[in-house]
């Protein structure tokens, strides 16, 4: 049942026991039916669930008003009660109020009914008995929980016994509650990341629901010698999100506007004081979480004279090209050598693709640095993203023809980046593109399967010995995971990195045989390649 009903000393009594008043409707209510005044959205949907409730047996409604309540703040309405009779208060929510919650109380101000469930409607349903006489006043308290916005309340009055319940009431008129459990999982890692480069949770982090253009605002406090990293995630529905970052004077200092559902800004105040975050919902709606994090202000400096080549972007670019060339990538080709990055800054470089498929990899450096990447063709559709934090990433495309594509490079961090292309020719399409980039370099005709999986598929493959499986997706296919299973179901390796591609590796002297090897889309949909190879354990 929608809300929580409570019967206030409730008595049950046959019709014929009751007073004639409590057996029949009235002949002329003692209220009458108000205006809501200009019919606007929630009017309209307010007044579908008035049918739905004259429709089930409660009656017309006989009080009607309109207010209006702020986030974190309750509204107080005094109301009646009629002895022996039943009354139902049904209030919607419209505007930004997300989470409307309702509570009654008597004139001494003990709680009598609540509906504490989360959602745009709350529902209260009494029924005080013929005797003794109810205390008046009584008083209705309408709080928003979430977002601020605009009220209806109706107030129904029935028989005992009367009505047919209030399963599915608010069924298509609000809309349901949007659970946060994908976007606090995702914040979760990033927050394991974070914590990997020295950097704490600055505050709490904030859970929103957001229609397509909206956005909200929260006040942080920066200190000087400290870096900040906010990042954001969008659950399903959302499909891009925009970070904004404004000092106290409200000028922009750190901007995340790329195409999707993940946004973070790097910022390192040069003086203290407030400042704004502002996230919005470009495209899509549905949940979405924001978090920041901070850490003492670090200065790459110059690296060691011995470990110079190490610590140079060139120099790990080079390796990652080596790796590529051993797997039968051709035709390398250095696009960046140099480049220089500041935090949350971005550098876009052309580069030509095709035909076939080709990469593009990128190396930043000193080792702390995280670099991302983000493809595009010329009309600015996205193709292909890298986002995991680590200093190297990559992305690639596969057309028919030659094309014209623009990379992002983003850093979170201090320092330097370069960029480098391959061809790969023995891929025909992104699958295999990303595939190609981490299979091993000495297996010859692994054993292979393509299957199509939707958001939260999983797919099981029998393997056993000695294990080294690597999978990638097609173009929507934005993030697949691998795990290996024991005969137990017990984990013996996974890759759950927010990827396109995973990958892993399993080999003990009681490796079992009988291992099952789980493919998972963690997060968009397609078409999934996999490769994997077995040898004996012996």
């Amino acid at each position: 049942m929608r809300g929580l009903v409570a019967a206030v000393g409730i008595v049950v009594h046959a019709c014929i026991m009751l007073a004639c008043t409590a057996c029949g409707e009235p002949a002329a209510p003692a209220r009458v039916e108000q205006s809501l005044g200009p019919m606007d959205a929630l009017a309209r949907r307010y007044g579908r669930l008035r049918r739905r409730m004259y429709d089930r047996g409660y009656g017309r409604a006989q009080q009607m008003q309109r207010t209006f309540a702020l986030e974190g703040e309750g509204v107080g309405i005094a109301v009646d009660l009629e002895n022996g009779r039943c009354t139902t208060w049904i209030a919607l929510a419209g505007g930004g109020l997300r989470d409307l919650r309702a509570r009654l109380f008597d004139g001494d101000g003990r709680e009598l009914a609540v509906d504490e469930a989360r959602g745009e409607g709350a529902l209260l349903h009494v029924c005080p008995p013929p005797h003794p006489a109810v205390t008046s006043p009584h008083y209705l308290e309408l709080r928003a929980s979430e977002g601020s916005g605009a009220i209806v309340l109706g107030a129904f009055v029935s028989n005992l016994g009367a009505g047919d319940g209030f399963e599915e009431l608010f069924e298509g008129i609000v809309s349901p509650p949007v659970p946060f459990q994908d976007v606090e999982a995702a914040l979760v890692d990033v927050r394991q990341a974070m914590r990997d480069r020295g950097m704490d949770v600055d505050g709490e982090p904030e859970f929103r629901r957001m229609g397509e253009g909206q956005g909200f605002r929260r006040t942080v406090q920066l200190a000087a010698e400290r870096c900040y990293v906010v990042a954001a995630r969008g659950g399903e529905g959302i499909e891009d999100l925009d970070l904004f970052l404004y000092d106290a004077r409200g000028a922009e200092v750190a901007r995340d506007i790329g195409p999707t559902a993940d946004a973070r800004l790097e910022h390192c105040p040069p003086t203290p004081g407030p400042a704004t975050l502002e996230l919005r919902a470009f495209q899509g709606s549905g949940a979405a979480g924001v978090m920041v994090f901070s850490g003492p202000e670090v200065d790459p400096g110059l690296p060691e004279p011995d470990a110079v080549q190490e610590a140079a972007p060139l120099a790990v670019l080079a390796t990652e090209i080596d790796a590529l060339v051993a797997r039968g990538f051709v035709d390398p080709l250095y696009l960046v050598q140099d480049g220089v990055l500041g935090p949350g800054e971005t550098r876009t470089h052309e580069v030509v693709l095709g035909p076939g498929c080709g990469l593009v990899v990128g190396a930043g450096g000193p080792g702390e640095l995280d670099l991302d990447l983000y493809l595009v063709d010329s009309e600015g559709n996205p193709v292909d993203v890298d986002t995991r934090v680590q200093r190297t990433a990559r992305v690639g495309a596969c057309p028919e023809e030659q094309r014209a594509y623009r990379v992002t490079v983003k850093a979170y961090g201090r320092g330097r980046y370069a960029l480098a292309r391959a061809r790969a020719v023995l891929a025909t399409d992104l699958a295999e593109l990303r595939v190609a980039t981490v299979r091993a370099v000495d297996v010859a005709n692994p054993s292979s399967r393509r299957m199509t999986l939707e958001e939260g598929e999983r797919a099981r493959i029998e393997v056993g010995g000695c294990i080294e499986a690597v999978a990638g997706g097609v173009l929507g296919v934005e993030d697949v995971d691998l795990l290996l299973l024991g005969p137990d179901g017990e984990p013996l390796a996974s890759d759950t990195g927010p990827a396109s591609w995973a990958m892993v590796r399993y080999c003990a002297e009681d490796a079992p045989v009988d291992a099952v090897l789980e493919v998972v889309v963690y997060r968009g949909r397609g078409e999934v390649l996999v490769e994997w190879h077995e040898t004996s354990s012996s």
